[in-house]
């Protein structure tokens, strides 16, 4: 990251070494996590992951009367996820450049991107080939404070609608 300041990104042909760059580790990542969720699906593993947790991939309708859903599911869950944040990040990334001109967030993803992936448990477990641990794995952000705040404000908004239900049903 300080090398990145020495370059001179007003150069047109530095410009375009990073705008290649950025291209391939976009496209290398991208690729490499459809390429799991292909190895996932393929793999059709129905072995039962236990309390998966929430997510905007994992419905109610997935999930078996005790809670669980299937390994395929959960692994392919997480992997939509970690491809949403991936897609949102570059495209973020790229309209600031385009808009505004900046470089210094095209330099900060060609390393963070990939890192992310390297951290990604199912792209470790079936690409990798790494022992991530049983399922169902504990977030990247478990020591984020702000996640931590969204969770307890998630689960008192649930207390919360809870007997307003219960005070419905009762009518």
């Amino acid at each position: 990251i300080w090398g990145s300041g020495k370059i001179d990104f007003e150069n047109e042909t530095n410009k375009f070494y990073l705008l290649c760059t950025f291209g391939c580790v976009i496209a290398i990542g991208y690729a490499m996590i459809q390429l799991t969720v292909f190895k996932v699906r393929r793999l059709n593993d129905t072995a039962r992951v236990k309390n998966p947790g929430t997510s905007t991939y994992l419905g109610d309708d997935q999930k078996a009367e005790d809670g669980s859903v299937s390994v395929r599911q959960y692994d392919h869950a997480k992997l939509q996820e970690s491809k949403m944040q991936f897609v949102m990040t570059a495209a973020i990334s790229s309209f600031v450049h385009l808009k505004w001109g900046y470089t210094q967030p095209l330099v900060m993803l060609c390393i963070m991107l990939p890192l992310q992936i390297w951290d990604n448990k199912a792209v470790a477990l079936h690409m990798l080939g790494r022992d991530v641990g049983p399922r169902p794995w504990a977030a990247a952000d478990a020591n984020n404070p702000l996640a931590q705040w969204a969770e307890r404000k998630k689960a008192e908004a649930e207390q919360d609608t809870k007997p307003r239900k219960k005070a419905e049903a009762e009518q």
